[in-house]
């Protein structure tokens, strides 16, 4: 399916010029994706099979039950908070599939999240990960903030992020604002945080890719 998003891009292209290096959006490409984490789908995982889920407002994780219903999660949305469905590659197979065919160009391991988000929100603060990260909006709005870590890119592998470095940040913020069907990038290790503007869902896919893999692609 990345090769579908990235059209007329080739994949390799996109492995040389963009992998590790620097964001990339498209609008639209990712509209095949949008069913596979709708609110129906929302509602069949809390309550056919209860995922690993966070409870989260506003950057902070909340010591909630999580919602076993569509209604009980609409609830939290009205007060503000939203949810994220941690591996959901391995409860929902349309969501394995969509893992499955980013490995098909982009070899390694992934992890996918699901992110419910109340409108006038957000679920976590400036931060960064370690993988590389492919963020599919498939029902609502949200704007998106970017930029270049040169603070804490060197952090050992192992050690624990520090991100109140980020204060210390003087790189131009990117932003990308996702709507239904669009789909957003970013680089490992690169900061960045998203506003909601209207109740949204979307995908998030966190890829590592194989080193021997990563380390052709570089040559």
């Amino acid at each position: 399916m990345l090769e579908e998003w990235l059209n007329p891009m080739k994949v390799s292209s996109f492995a040389r010029d963009y992998l590790r290096t620097q964001p990339y959006a498209s609008p639209s490409s990712a509209n095949r994706a949008m069913p596979i984490f709708g609110w129906d789908t929302l509602d069949q995982l809390l309550t056919r099979n209860p995922p690993d889920v966070l409870v989260v407002a506003q950057g902070k994780l909340l010591e909630l039950p999580s919602p076993r219903s569509l209604g009980e999660a609409l609830d939290l949305l009205t007060s503000g908070v939203g949810l994220v469905i941690r591996r959901a590659e391995k409860v929902d197979d349309a969501v394995g599939g969509l893992a499955a065919s980013v490995t098909q160009h982009i070899p390694g391991e992934v992890h996918v999240q699901l992110i419910v988000t109340p409108a006038g929100t957000y679920g976590f603060g400036w931060h960064y990960d370690d993988e590389d990260v492919f963020i599919v909006q498939t029902e609502g709005s949200k704007d998106y903030f970017f930029r270049d870590n040169t603070v804490d890119r060197e952090r050992p592998a192992g050690t624990a992020p520090d991100f109140t470095r980020f204060g210390n940040e003087a790189s131009p913020i990117g932003t990308a604002r996702l709507l239904a069907g669009d789909w957003l990038y970013v680089p490992a290790r690169w900061w960045h945080a998203a506003k909601c503007i209207e109740d949204s869902l979307s995908i998030s896919l966190g890829i590592f890719p194989d080193p021997a893999w990563l380390a052709s692609v570089n040559k």
